[in-house]
């Protein structure tokens, strides 16, 4: 059970990010994973059903594995958006730790950001490619994408000023270049990139990213040569 289960999200996940909820049928899912749409609907009622599944499952990795009663009812997921809401603004928290730390590093904060935005970097991307089918989803995602921008353009500033990020022509488009890299590397390459490359690791990808904006901004003495591994 848990196997197809796994499956189902894979296929859904994909289906739902590249080719959209509205457009995707439970056929298309069925014939991504070599099953018949009937098994399909053994699992869950519907497609609601298995949409909200990928999204709880984003928040909650956990409940992958937990036994369930089949087929899979929308009366289970009656609180999934406060639930998403909730977990939103908890990852964003993890980001304001180095506010008023005047030890926080901006090698720290790019590492931390990363995380931040790949944590849930499914479940954000078929937010984001179905505005019209989750709005109340999508606002609350776009008021998280808004505080994370916020609390990166914060250090960035900080950082430029105190001579750790070099110079910048405009902060503003500076922050949102390095929001959109690691954007990139968290949630699109993996997802829905031109070149979708599922075989990357987490830990490859935030290696190349942070390898990426460290040397591209932070200001380093001769002799400070550490890896990006270590953040």
């Amino acid at each position: 059970m848990k196997n197809r289960l796994d499956l189902f999200y894979a296929a859904g996940s994909h289906l739902f990010i590249n080719k959209g909820y509205a457009r995707t049928q439970m056929k298309d899912i069925a014939q991504r994973i070599g099953l018949s749409t009937g098994m399909i609907y053994q699992y869950f009622k519907g497609k609601n059903e298995l949409l909200s599944f990928i999204l709880k499952c984003t928040i909650e990795p956990s409940y992958l594995e937990q036994e369930q009663e089949y087929p899979i009812q929308v009366d289970q997921f009656e609180f999934l958006d406060e639930e998403i809401a909730a977990a939103l603004q908890e990852n964003a928290k993890t980001l304001r730790a180095g506010i008023d730390d005047p030890e926080y590093t901006p090698e720290k904060m790019f590492s931390d950001a990363f995380d931040v935005i790949a944590k849930y970097g499914v479940g954000c991307l078929i937010i984001e490619h179905n505005p019209d089918d989750l709005p109340e989803l999508t606002e609350t995602y776009q008021t998280f994408r808004q505080l994370f921008f916020k609390q990166v353009y914060q250090y960035v500033e900080r950082f430029v000023k105190e001579g750790r990020l070099r110079s910048v022509q405009d902060i503003h488009y500076a922050t949102r270049a390095m929001v959109e890299v690691m954007a990139f590397w968290g949630m699109h390459i993996m997802n829905d990139a031109y070149e979708i490359d599922q075989e990357i690791t987490h830990e490859n990808a935030k290696a190349i990213c942070l390898d990426n904006l460290i040397h591209a901004y932070v200001i380093r003495k001769a002799s400070q040569t550490p890896s990006v591994l270590e953040y």
